[in-house]
């Protein structure tokens, strides 16, 4: 009774409050993100940022907040105001170093409905709340994490802090959607892709480095595979699939590669395990050898590759340096990642 009559004397907070209750996302939104104009080259942590900037502006029940890392994780909207004792109409919330409580704490207001919450730390950190997000997947709860500073190119942090086995130990949580961006550009659609998603929690995989744009033949129209080719010449020889930062190294690989008459076709990868089921139903083109290529523990891209591919990967831990020193060292630089793809191919 009392709700009717507050409905009745306010038919816009009325409209607000269903929107929230139902996560209604506004009919621009899609457009409003994808267009927004990010340069290149540019760190992925920093073009989602812009991305969650404008979903602030149009979605007013999107809340959320970091674990002390908001200005590391670009996730800080400071117009928009903080949650404080006595004060919760701010939409930012402080969690302070407690992973874990932060994941609890969006799993409980996702469940309270009306809100649509997100949480913000570095990739290797996402052990500490490992429970709260297998909860929100088997709860089916859309709570959205953002995970920064993706891998052994963090640099001078060391292995404690690069991320190794992170990604691939977030893929086999079932119903959980990872998405590892590689530009800005996919940077955007990821957002656009977990705002949309109301049915599961989804993990945004984010880059401390900058990124250069990838040249995609079709652009991103088939984003929503799970992956797409960026690259396809006709009657390849190989056809390179890669996740983030490495979708650049692909690249530089295969123009390599070219100038010795190898034909490398090139697929980003945002969501593996969709990419997967894709890649079942639909006959990718015949390849003398199949490559994978991720900063990251190698086992699950034999999936994609089959048991003769190969997978340039990471099953050790990290070194401390610069970024693209220990990149480099490790194995992570387009001279060595096309010799070894010509070296297969033989």
């Amino acid at each position: 009774k009392e709700f009717k009559a507050w409905a009745e004397a306010n038919p816009e907070l009325k409209k607000q409050w269903e929107q929230a209750m139902s996560l209604k996302l506004p009919v621009d939104l899609k457009e409003e993100i994808m267009n927004l104009e990010i340069e290149a080259p540019i760190a992925t942590r920093k073009s989602a940022g812009a991305a969650l900037s404008k979903a602030f502006e149009l979605v007013p029940y999107l809340v959320g907040g970091s674990a002390d890392l908001a200005p590391s994780t670009k996730t800080y909207n400071g117009e928009y105001g903080e949650v404080q004792k006595g004060d919760y109409a701010g939409r930012n919330f402080r969690f302070g170093v407690r992973e874990h409580a932060m994941g609890a704490v969006t799993n409980g207001l996702s469940l309270h409905q009306g809100l649509r919450p997100f949480a913000a730390t570095f990739l290797v950190f996402s052990d500490y709340m490992r429970p709260a997000i297998r909860l929100a997947a088997l709860m089916k709860q859309p709570v959205i994490y953002v995970f920064t500073h993706d891998s052994i190119f963090v640099g001078e942090d060391g292995p404690t802090h690069q991320p190794v086995e992170h990604v691939e130990a977030l893929r086999i949580i079932p119903g959980l959607k990872v998405l590892r961006p590689g530009d800005e550009e996919e940077a955007k659609a990821a957002w656009v892709e977990a705002l949309e998603t109301t049915d599961q929690p989804t993990a945004l995989i984010l880059t401390r480095q900058n990124l250069e744009h990838i040249q995609k033949y079709q652009g991103l129209d088939n984003f929503n595979n799970g992956g797409y080719f960026v690259s396809s010449p006709k009657d390849a020889d190989t056809i390179i699939f890669a996740s983030g930062s490495e979708v650049n190294l692909a690249e530089e690989s295969a123009k390599l590669l070219a100038e010795k008459g190898i034909k490398a076709a090139v697929v980003s990868v945002p969501e593996r395990r969709k990419f997967e089921k894709y890649a079942a139903e639909h006959k990718l083109p015949e390849v003398k050898l199949r490559a994978a290529i991720e900063a990251g523990v190698t086992d699950g891209w034999y999936r994609l590759v089959g048991r003769d591919g190969l997978v340039i990967g990471l099953d050790r831990f990290g070194l401390s340096g610069k970024g693209e020193e220990v990149g480099a060292d490790l194995g992570f630089k387009a001279e060595k990642v096309a010799a070894k793809i010509e070296a297969a191919l033989e």
